[in-house]
């Protein structure tokens, strides 16, 4: 047996609590370090010392270890322990031995004790009150940007993920984390340069100095304008701070131009050049607009979508038509359906994938409940995919249902739903009858 080990390094990084494999350690560079079993622990902490060898690596505050744990199916979720002394270091090579097939390495976080010239070091640059600072520091979450993905993008401290797996040995919070609004995660950071509501275009028009939240918002009113116009616009520049629009017509008895800026210090884009309203008339008539495309076509049925999932696609061209004046084709809204289902609800794939962990949920909450799960190997053409499964069919029931079904009658009936969307399959129920006639599920499989 081999008697050494890689371990994969992770420091001054990230620990990601809810991705798709559960707990995941992330970090610019990590370092791959070889050990032997025999090492102690305290030279095991000396050992990642020297091997990160910045200044800062004075003492080992917490060691987090990432290890497997094997769900429904084969499918495996990550989760953390912590590895504080000799004793549960054995452990995690105990529990490294007995996964060896499904990892290759043991995966520790490391976090380390703040220095008293770290902490001046903070100090000094809190202080700071240098303009260009503050506005490097802030614009990484600007209000054009998705707030949500930013909060769950988040650096989580170590303490904090401690305290999300039950640590059996908590650190002492400071006071001040007692009080905290968590409520306030959510708010703007500078709410006096947020536009919470869309601009008013008064008369239909765009004007000088018009304020728009984000860089979406200026498209989304663009694409607005000139949809409900009739007419259309080319995109001459296009840049992470500019957008830069004339007339197709421009040149050709129309002079409809428009400049809109990303002002940095008001945290806003604001139009900063307009010629005014368009001269020109379309040439053509049309039933459908190039700017009225599947993505916005989404976004304006995504009220119908969450209220009803499965709407015709008939529906869908109706409501764009009386909103829009346009009779969008039948694919563009088939497209623009799909597109909205996927964002409210999620994608079908990852539907599946969260099934182990909803299956594991409903075992926790009742232990009793039986789940079974049987997956195929994943095919591209005639090669097989590593690391991926194709769910192939999965059975669960529960146990008052299982022991119902001795003072049922000697009848079963199996009932079965069709799938129609992207991924083919049925749903089957079997169900008896009591004493009563009433009905009794016996279990279900998909």
């Amino acid at each position: 047996m081999d008697d050494r080990v890689v371990l994969k390094i992770y420091y001054y990084g990230q620990i990601l609590l809810q991705t798709y494999e559960g707990v995941q350690f992330v970090c610019e560079n990590p370092l791959d370090v070889v050990i032997p079993f025999t090492l102690s622990f305290e030279e095991l902490k000396g050992v990642i010392c020297e091997k990160i060898g910045t200044q800062r690596c004075r003492r080992i505050s917490c060691i987090l270890y990432r290890y497997p744990l094997p769900v429904f199916g084969g499918f495996v979720q990550f989760q953390t322990k912590y590895v504080m002394d000799e004793a549960s270091m054995q452990e995690m090579f105990s529990m490294y031995m007995e996964n060896r097939h499904r990892i290759s390495c043991i995966e520790l976080y490391i976090e380390f004790e703040q220095s008293e010239a770290d902490r001046n070091i903070e100090l000094e640059d809190y202080n700071s009150e240098s303009e260009d600072e503050f506005e490097s520091n802030y614009e990484i979450v600007g209000p054009g940007e998705d707030e949500e993905a930013a909060v769950g993008a988040m650096n989580a401290d170590v303490a904090e993920v401690a305290n999300a797996l039950a640590n059996p040995h908590p650190f002492q919070e400071p006071s001040f984390m007692r009080s905290l609004d968590l409520g306030a995660v959510h708010a703007p950071e500078f709410p006096q340069y947020m536009n919470t509501a869309p601009p008013v275009v008064a008369d239909g028009e765009f004007t000088v100095g018009m304020e728009f939240s984000s860089r979406e918002a200026v498209i989304k009113a663009m694409k607005d304008y000139t949809i409900r116009r009739g007419v259309d616009y080319r995109v001459y520049e296009s840049e992470p701070t500019t957008f830069y629009a004339k007339c197709i017509e421009y040149g050709n008895g129309c002079d409809w131009l428009i400049r809109i800026t990303k002002m940095q210090k008001k945290y806003c884009w604001e139009i900063r050049r307009y010629n005014g309203s368009h001269t020109c008339t379309r040439s053509t008539i049309s039933q459908d607009h190039s700017k009225l495309d599947s993505k916005t076509v989404a976004e304006a049925i995504k009220p119908l979508v969450e209220v009803d999932p499965s709407i015709k696609v008939k529906s869908v061209i109706a409501d764009i038509q009386s909103k829009f004046n346009y009779t969008i084709s039948y694919r563009k809204a088939w497209l623009a359906k799909q597109q909205a289902v996927e964002s409210i609800f999620g994608s079908w794939e990852a539907s599946y994938e969260a099934l182990p962990i909803w299956f594991e949920a409903m075992c926790h909450k009742e232990p009793s409940a039986v789940v079974h799960f049987e997956t195929m190997p994943a095919y591209q053409g005639d090669d097989l995919v590593p690391d991926i499964r194709v769910l192939h069919k999965v059975f669960w029931s529960y146990y008052p249902c299982i022991r119902a079904f001795r003072h049922c009658k000697p009848v079963v009936q199996v009932d079965v739903t069709h799938l129609y969307e992207k991924y083919k399959g049925c749903l089957l129920v079997a169900v008896s009858q009591d004493g009563n006639n009433n009905i009794v599920p016996i279990h279900d499989h998909k």
